[in-house]
């Protein structure tokens, strides 16, 4: 495996690229929320003919330099696979990454396939985000009170942890780019996917919950659904064997 480095959308981002690497129809792969390529190596050591991108803000790839929303990750893959003359690629994304696959699809550009494992990307509110919504407001101005600042920091960790969204407090610098995110559904986007697609996912996912997988293959038009079970929102990790049989069988 190569690693490499690029300029686009004036960042620079690294990546990883297989020795035999060739411009048709390569595996490109999309790592997580706070993860990067590397995260993705129980994967890549199966597979030939592939990249691996450390997103913008991620691995050893430089961040956005504004808050960044999922087409701007979109536009930047876009951009990234027209600098390398790559064509007819197999996309493959894992929650975060899946979610900017889902986006870039919806927007037209082109891809032989699509994989989905464990996606982000529906984010319909509820009643119970709405309340953390304002819980969470409430909890910062309470803390920003004289004498109470100091305890900010674990009080905060421990809240975001109580409610779900402990990325919030792990994200450093690209809390604006999170909360764009995490702001936005795409459920509507799904509907413009034309390409095939493989959606994958681990049975026991509490990040992402296999109602999230149902939706989005009923939604994506020529769509198959694989559910691993006894696995969580990294399958390959959790299932390694079973995953691997299953994705080398998908590509």
């Amino acid at each position: 495996m190569l690693k490499k480095n690029i300029i686009i959308n004036n960042l620079s981002a690294t990546y990883y690229q297989s020795d035999d690497f060739q411009i048709q129809s390569p595996l490109v792969f999309l790592h997580g929320w706070q993860s990067e390529a590397r995260h993705l190596n129980n994967i890549l050591s199966n597979c030939r003919n592939l990249i691996a991108l450390d997103l913008p803000g991620f691995g050893q790839s430089q961040p956005p330099k504004e808050a960044w929303g999922i087409a701007d990750y979109a536009e930047f893959l876009k951009n990234f696979l027209s600098k390398l003359y790559v064509n007819d690629p197999i996309l493959i994304g894992h929650s975060f990454g899946g979610s900017i696959i889902i986006k870039y699809a919806a927007l037209g550009h082109g891809a032989k396939k699509i994989i989905l494992i464990d996606s982000s990307g529906i984010r319909k509110k509820t009643l119970k985000k709405s309340l953390y919504n304002i819980l969470a407001k409430t909890f910062k101005l309470g803390f920003a009170l004289p004498g109470l600042n100091k305890f900010t920091g674990a009080a905060r960790k421990k809240f975001y942890k109580k409610i779900g969204s402990l990325d919030y407090v792990n994200t450093g610098g690209l809390k604006k780019t999170y909360q764009k995110i995490i702001s936005e559904d795409l459920s509507a986007d799904l509907t413009k996917i034309s390409m095939p697609t493989e959606i994958i996912w681990g049975e026991d996912d509490r990040e992402v919950p296999l109602s999230d997988a149902r939706a989005m293959n009923n939604l994506i038009k020529h769509s198959r659904l694989h559910v691993i079970k006894q696995a969580g929102h990294w399958p390959f990790l959790d299932k390694k064997d079973e995953f691997n049989k299953l994705f080398i069988q998908l590509i």
